[in-house]
């Protein structure tokens, strides 16, 4: 009896000891981990699979091959493909400290001509007002790839100079694309199963285009010209988010989501 006494004792004295020394708190859970910023990019390709990249935000990353954060491409043998690419070889995952500066080479891989579709699939703990790029070397251009699927065909071989991600556009066609967009009014009517634009200051249109939430292209016209009007009918679409993109004659893109229905409401 004395023991079992002398052994609950010396238990209770440890807890005592635990709880004040090595600070393990028994009275809750513990605390979550510390919030790691990132972002997702995802990339359809040839509409056969999607390859996810993650970007992590570490403040204690460095621009090189980061051991525990960084994760390799193991896939060697996908005859198309895209990574991040870091001391000459491909990767899934990439650690770096934020800069706004940056922009962050991607290798895409392609046995044969391979079309690409870049999307931002999800971010946590990053500023929701802040753009995500894919910025494509071939003509030094910027695509918001946060609100609007950049899709482009890639020749056969492996690039490891033409994409990057970057978060600044430096080429000033995002102020083009806010003024055309404040002129320009996009609307769905669910009821009619139509959607409907308007062009007021007649501007050229040189295509248009409706997306699903995956970057399929689910309608596609060309050379709409200066009209004030344009409709389309939506009608045998499945329910859901759609992105609609309209591209001028001096190549400013003005896109918007739309929400597609069609129930009659």
């Amino acid at each position: 009896m004395k023991k079992s006494l002398l052994l609950l004792s010396i238990l209770l004295s440890f807890q005592s000891f635990s709880q004040i020394h090595l600070g393990v708190n028994y009275d809750g859970p513990p605390p979550p981990p510390p919030l790691i910023p990132y972002i997702k990019l995802n990339t359809i390709i040839n509409n056969e699979f999607t390859r996810q990249l993650k970007l992590v935000f570490d403040s204690e990353a460095t621009d090189g091959v980061d051991g525990g954060i960084d994760v390799k491409n193991i896939d060697v043998d996908f005859p198309q493909d895209i990574s991040f690419w870091i001391e000459n070889e491909d990767y899934i995952i990439q650690g770096l400290n934020f800069n706004l500066s940056r922009k962050i080479p991607l290798s895409a891989k392609a046995a044969v001509s391979t079309k690409f579709n870049f999307y931002i699939s999800e971010t946590d703990g990053f500023d929701d007002t802040q753009p995500i790029y894919i910025y494509d070397a071939l003509d030094m251009s910027y695509h918001d790839i946060r609100n609007t699927p950049y899709q482009v065909v890639v020749k056969p071989g492996k690039d490891t100079g033409r994409f990057k991600i970057s978060f600044t556009n430096n080429n000033g066609t995002l102020a083009t694309n806010n003024v055309v967009r404040s002129i320009f009014f996009i609307s769905q009517d669910n009821k009619s199963q139509i959607l409907n634009a308007t062009n007021p200051n007649n501007e050229i249109i040189k295509s248009f285009g409706l997306y699903d939430i995956l970057g399929k292209s689910v309608i596609s016209k060309d050379n709409l010209g200066a009209e004030q009007n344009f409709s389309f009918s939506t009608s045998g679409l499945s329910a859901g988010v759609y992105i609609v993109i309209f591209m001028t004659a001096d190549n400013a893109k003005i896109t918007q989501k739309i929400i597609i229905s069609n129930s009659g409401n």
